[in-house]
């Protein structure tokens, strides 16, 4: 079973090189794994510094892409297309779509990796809204990511309590989705497990345990919550709300 994280580089080039390392010790016992650095519109030495990690030699490579455009949807979007590029619809090979920030540490991979080997979904996430995760963030942020939550359920139909954890993504999976969703921003995470849900495929969400935030988040949950709403809404015309689960 192959891993290939793909994580959204926009002005870390604070954390980058240690997370990266971080990443590298545990991937080594998962051969055949690598890490994609995807940066996007920094404007500090994200970018340079990505290319020197790309060319450090290591068990577990590291690719270094750059994108003239700052959204996390973009890097996701240009990750899962090389991984889907240089291995196809492989049932044994998962895309992690995480943050250089690895907000969970590896939480969210202890809880998955049993679920990698053995289970049929093919999309499973880091859940925040897991009953045993543990999470502490700022009481705005939390009310509204309960709203946001409530708002998908009502609007969609989505039952997925976190659409923005950290999703393995089977890549058998990933390649019926790449053309399909359209965001290139926090959205992207969102539209992706609608689409999961409205295929009638099983989502399974993991504990996590939040570390504490080694910058400050760029979430602005009022401004990023009206866009992500009238997205959803968008999505909703486009394709109709997820069918009800059978009784």
């Amino acid at each position: 079973m192959r891993l290939s994280y793909v994580l959204p580089v926009h002005n870390e080039e604070a954390i980058l090189a240690d997370n990266v390392a971080r990443l590298r010790a545990v991937l080594g016992a998962h051969e055949g794994s690598r890490i994609l650095l995807i940066e996007n519109g920094s404007r500090d030495g994200s970018a340079a510094l990505a290319l020197r990690l790309a060319a450090t030699v290591h068990p577990v490579p590291v690719l270094a892409y750059s994108l003239p455009l700052a959204g996390i949807g973009h890097a996701y979007d240009r990750g899962m297309r090389e991984v889907l590029a240089l291995d196809g619809a492989d049932r044994d090979h998962w895309l992690v779509l995480s943050a250089a920030d690895l907000p969970f540490g590896f939480s969210d991979l202890e809880h998955a990796l049993p679920n990698l080997r053995d289970s049929a979904a093919p999309l499973l996430i880091g859940s925040k809204a897991h009953p045993q995760s543990e999470v502490h963030v700022p009481r705005q942020r939390a009310i509204a990511t309960q709203l946001y939550r409530r708002i998908r359920r009502g609007v969609a139909g989505m039952r997925t309590g976190d659409s923005q954890g950290s999703l393995f993504v089977r890549l058998d999976l990933a390649a019926q989705l790449v053309d399909l969703i359209r965001s290139r921003d926090f959205f992207y995470s969102t539209e992706l497990v609608f689409h999961v849900e409205r295929m009638g495929h099983p989502v399974v969400e993991l504990p996590v345990t939040v570390e504490p935030e080694a910058r400050a988040s760029t979430v602005k949950p009022v401004r990023h919550g009206a866009k992500m709403f009238m997205a959803l809404l968008r999505t909703v015309r486009r394709w109709g709300r997820v069918p009800a689960r059978p009784v």
